[in-house]
């Protein structure tokens, strides 16, 4: 069930039966109604997840992760697939994606991959459990741990893994035999119990069960901007801060008012991102040697093969994943680092809405790097046939790695300041920081 609350209601609602939120996306004080077991509450103007009230919140987030884990394990133990053509067999195990890059001296995408498959969603898992027994058993450092989670939670892309598995068993499946092992099935589990774990777990909920929410020492009042009463959000435990105070008396993170520099680092992020997406689509991102012969492929090259071959769906998974995306959120971030710059009125409603669509979809991007790992991974028949990846496929990855970056560099509560000249009864040193 979906709440949200009003500027005109909120008043209504006391104290005792309620607290006081910062919307993180639109910077709006509003009043948090008491919810029931299943209720999430949203932000009345832009519409971000605020808070939620989830059903045995401590014991069903640890089975989740605790059995993740156990299908992550399972999934490294047994054979993952194997492949059969022509009279050959190769077979490859979960950790090969990673140790075959390796092998072929490709390490730095090797530790890519590893760390996006393997490491940072097993951490993620960890900390989910440590976190909630830490409830039971008050686990010192859990402010560190809980920082450290949602840091690593965008970079978990199991699930990302899961689609560059089935495009490369769609590449392969005309060629050869495809025969799946039980560890493939292990990680399907992991994949949809890894997913399951943080929906049940909310930063808000958690963090109150860490510390107290400190009550901000300046009044605020529901219906008005936090920049306009002088306080601030602590991104990491979403208490309210006065602008006079530099770090949060909950998590003990600097709280700035804003992102530092915000703009100017997400521009030069996407610079970078711009200029390497050039040479991403020219350079090979994978190479393939069958009787001897190579064949290098590029992003678009290896699209319009799959569309002559009659895979209409991966081509056009592939489309959009590795062109259309990575194209369009680099325009629409340029385009929203512009509209900081416009007067309040002239800025877009739904702005917001669309930085939030575009920070979700950018890391799909990965799909093609991982593909080609899972094929490098596979695809080992000595001369008969078999792939290795280009220098394209290191530099796709540094693409979809800065326009992720690029995102969360970008503070989305800059859509709805009024520009600096307009701002009024704001302290002077606080607006310094952004």
């Amino acid at each position: 069930m979906l709440l949200s609350t009003t500027a005109n209601n909120a008043e209504q609602h006391s104290a005792a039966e309620d607290e006081l939120a910062l919307c993180p996306h639109c910077d709006l004080v509003q009043h948090l109604p008491l919810l029931q077991p299943g209720e999430e509450a949203s932000c009345v103007r832009c519409g971000h997840h605020l808070d939620a009230c989830h059903i045995e919140s401590v014991m069903r987030p640890m089975l989740y992760a605790g059995s993740a884990l156990f299908m992550l394990l399972l999934a490294n133990l047994f054979p993952f697939v194997s492949m059969f053509a022509a009279g050959n067999s190769s077979e490859m195990n979960f950790f090969d994606t990673s140790s075959v890059l390796f092998q072929q001296h490709q390490q730095w995408l090797a530790i890519l991959v590893w760390l996006f498959i393997q490491a940072v969603p097993a951490a993620c898992m960890l900390a989910i459990i440590y976190l909630k027994l830490g409830m039971l058993y008050r686990l010192p450092a859990r402010t560190w741990v809980a920082r450290v989670l949602y840091m690593l939670k965008p970079w978990s892309m199991v699930d990302i893994f899961l689609m560059g598995l089935i495009i490369s068993f769609v590449k392969l499946v005309a060629d050869a035999d495809i025969s799946l092992g039980p560890s493939f099935w292990a990680f399907c589990l992991f994949c949809l119990l890894h997913l399951r774990a943080f929906q049940v777990v909310d930063r808000r909920e958690l963090w109150s069960k860490i510390a107290p929410n400190p009550k901000p020492q300046l009044a605020a009042h529901a219906g008005k901007s936090g920049l306009a009463q002088n306080v601030k959000l602590c991104k990491v435990c979403t208490a309210m801060v006065p602008v006079t105070q530099t770090h949060c008396s909950r998590c003990h993170t600097k709280v700035p008012l804003r992102r530092k520099a915000s703009v100017q680092n997400t521009l030069a992020l996407l610079l970078a991102a711009t200029l390497l997406y050039i040479p991403a689509n020219l350079l090979p991102i994978m190479r393939t040697i069958s009787f001897g012969e190579t064949t290098d492929s590029t992003i678009i090259s290896g699209l319009l093969l799959m569309w002559q071959d009659g895979a209409y769906p991966v081509a056009i998974i592939i489309l959009i994943a590795s062109v259309l995306v990575p194209v369009a959120k680099i325009i629409i971030m340029f385009w929203l680092c512009y509209l900081t710059r416009l007067p309040l009125a002239q800025r877009q409603r739904y702005s917001t809405q669309i930085y939030r669509l575009v920070d979700w979809v950018g890391r799909w991007s990965m799909v093609d790097v991982l593909v080609v790992a899972i094929m490098a991974a596979l695809v080992r028949f000595d001369l008969l046939m078999s792939v290795y990846p280009g220098v394209g496929a290191l530099v796709f990855a540094a693409v979809v790695i800065l326009t992720m970056l690029a995102a969360l560099s970008f503070d989305p509560r800059l859509l709805w300041d009024p520009l600096p000249e307009q701002q009024k009864g704001v302290r002077f040193d606080a607006a310094t920081e952004r």
